[in-house]
C-alpha cells in the first residue's frame, strides 16, 4: 500500500456463502428453512422459501453477485472476476487485504450483497433470522479488524426485532447498519421506523442507505434487468434522501449520521435543487390555502448541509477508490464531482450526511 495515498473504501461488498447461515449463526428454530445453494445450467442461485435468488428475468427481476459457486464450481457470473472466492467471501482475509493494497485502500467498509434485493422471504421470522445470522457471521469474521470494517443488516418488516439487531450489531463490532432506499413499500420516514432510528442514535451507529431493489411496487414494473438496473435499483436511494429530509427524520434525530451509497454523484445537485424548489413552493404558496401541505422539515435542505447558519456538523463527499472509479464508469463524473463538492460545501468528518460516490 502506498504511503502517499490512503483511501477509505466506504462501500465494499461480501458475497455470502453457506457458512453465513450455518448452525453456528442461524436461530435453531429456522434451521429447517435455511437458505440453500443450487445450480441450473451453469448459473448458481440461493434457494429461500423454495424461490430462486437472484431472479434475473421476468417481473421483479434483479441481479446479485452471490452465490459465487456451487460445490467449488464457479458460477457463470463469477468467472472472469479478478478476486478469488476467498477474497469475495471473506474466507481468506489475506487475499482481501492484498486486493486492498493493490488499490491503495487503507480501510474498507463491507456491505452485504444478498440483501440488496427485497423481499427475500415473506416469512417475517425467517427474515429476522437470516439477517441476524448474517450479522453474527460478519462479526465472527471481522470484529476488531483494524482495516476491514462492516455494516450490519436488519429486518425492517419487524421493527421490534430490528432494534434488537441494532443492539447486537454494536456488540458484534459493526460500524453502521445498512438499509435500502425504502422499507418495502413504505418510505423511510414512516412512523413505524422511529424506534429503529432511535436505536441507531443510542448505539452511535451510522445509517447506510444503499442502492438496491427495495420497493416491490417499482421492482414489479420491470421484466428486463437492464431498465430495472437503471431505475428500480437506483431511484429508491433518491426516495430515501427525500424522505429522510422532508419527513423530518433529521430534525427528530439530529445525532443520526447517514451515508448514501453507490449511486454516483450526478443525482446530488438534481435532488438538492428539486427538494429546495418544492420546499419553497409548499412552504410559501400552497400552504396558504391548504395548511396541511406545509413542509414537515424545519429547515431548507441546503441548511442541513451547511454549518454557516445552523451550526450543525458538515457533510463530506467521499469517493469509492477516488475519482477514477467515477470517471471509469461515467465520463460525466469528472465534470460533476467538483460541482457536487462545491454544492455541498465539502468539509472533513464528522458529518450528518455523507454522500458516497461510486
Amino acid at each position: 500500500m502506498s504511503s502517499s495515498l490512503r483511501v477509505i473504501d466506504a462501500d465494499g461488498h461480501v458475497e455470502e456463502n453457506l457458512d453465513t447461515f450455518s448452525d453456528k449463526y442461524l436461530d435453531p428454530a429456522f434451521r429447517s428453512l435455511r437458505p440453500r445453494v443450487t445450480a441450473v445450467d451453469g448459473l448458481v442461485y440461493w434457494v429461500i422459501d423454495e424461490q430462486l435468488y437472484p431472479r434475473r428475468v421476468g417481473p421483479g427481476c434483479h441481479n446479485l453477485g452471490t452465490p459465487t459457486n456451487f460445490n467449488g464450481q464457479l458460477a457463470a457470473h463469477s468467472q472472469g472476476k479478478t478476486d478469488s472466492i476467498g477474497s469475495m467471501e471473506l474466507s481468506d482475509l489475506t487475499a482481501r487485504l492484498t486486493a486492498m493494497d493493490e488499490e491503495d485502500i487503507a480501510i474498507q467498509v463491507i456491505y452485504t450483497t444478498l440483501f440488496l434485493a427485497y423481499p427475500l422471504t415473506k416469512n417475517v421470522g425467517l427474515g429476522s433470522a437470516i439477517t441476524t445470522s448474517y450479522n453474527r457471521w460478519m462479526g465472527d469474521r471481522l470484529s476488531g479488524h483494524p482495516r476491514i470494517k462492516w455494516s450490519a443488516v436488519v429486518n425492517l418488516d419487524d421493527v421490534v426485532a430490528s432494534v434488537d439487531q441494532v443492539r447486537e450489531a454494536k456488540k458484534l463490532g459493526a460500524v453502521s447498519v445498512m438499509v435500502l432506499g425504502t422499507a418495502g413499500d413504505d418510505m423511510l420516514d414512516h412512523p413505524r421506523l422511529l424506534h429503529f432510528y432511535q436505536a441507531l442514535c443510542e448505539e452511535n451507529l451510522a445509517l447506510g442507505v444503499n442502492v438496491g431493489w427495495s420497493c416491490p411496487s417499482i421492482n414489479n414494473l420491470y421484466s428486463h434487468i437492464y431498465p430495472s438496473g437503471v431505475i428500480a435499483f437506483h431511484v429508491p436511494l433518491l426516495m430515501a434522501f427525500t424522505a429522510l429530509i422532508s419527513g423530518g427524520v433529521l430534525d427528530r434525530f439530529p445525532d443520526l449520521r447517514i451515508v448514501f451509497l453507490e449511486a454516483g454523484c450526478q443525482w446530488v445537485p438534481f435532488i438538492l435543487e428539486r427538494v429546495h424548489h418544492r420546499y419553497k413552493n409548499q412552504g410559501s404558496t400552497l400552504r396558504k390555502f391548504l395548511p396541511q401541505t406545509a413542509p414537515i422539515q424545519q429547515l431548507p435542505v441546503m441548511e442541513y448541509t451547511s454549518s454557516a447558519k445552523t451550526g450543525v456538523p458538515m457533510p463530506a463527499v467521499c469517493t469509492k477508490v477516488l475519482v477514477p472509479v467515477c470517471v471509469k464508469y461515467c465520463p460525466l463524473g469528472k465534470v460533476t464531482l467538483p460541482l457536487v463538492v462545491e454544492v455541498v460545501n465539502c468539509r472533513p468528518l464528522p458529518c450528518t450526511l455523507l454522500l458516497v460516490i461510486e
